[in-house]
């Protein structure tokens, strides 16, 4: 069955477009959802890191962090999805050479998986750790 639509009304009522689609009318609204929603935007991460007053905010409220943590979180979300072993982290983060201090590693991991989503860093088994969150640094 064919029908016309022949006017749309823009919500806010302020200009109208006139417009002849020839079609199934199922097809032709989900052809427009389909545009409409390519026009959506993306939603915000969850976490910004502000790297001129060193705050971090998840879902709009400020987390706090100690030094080292707030550099570990800001080191591997400059790095998302690759993967860095303890001693790269200690070198990078730490600035300290060598093999990797213990399980230092693994407790700040632990401490910023609390502070925040804790799925946002995921451990590689028997290689390290990787930031698969989404995150705004400015």
């Amino acid at each position: 069955m064919t029908q016309s639509l022949t006017r749309v009304d823009r919500p806010d009522g302020a200009v109208e477009l006139h417009i002849v689609v020839h079609g199934d009318p199922d097809r032709i609204g989900a052809v427009i959802g389909e545009a409409l929603g390519a026009l959506e935007p993306a939603p915000e991460p969850a976490l910004r890191i502000d790297t001129t007053s060193r705050r971090v905010r998840s879902d709009g409220a400020e987390i706090e962090f100690t030094r080292l943590e707030y550099e570990l979180l800001l080191f591997l979300a400059r790095h998302p999805g690759r993967v860095f072993d303890r001693a790269a982290l200690t070198e990078h983060v730490w600035r300290l050479p060598g093999p990797s201090r213990g399980r230092t590693i693994d407790v700040h991991v632990r401490k910023l998986r609390s502070k925040i989503d804790r799925f946002s860093i995921t451990t590689v088994r028997g290689v390290g750790y990787r930031f698969d969150g989404r995150a705004d640094i400015t």
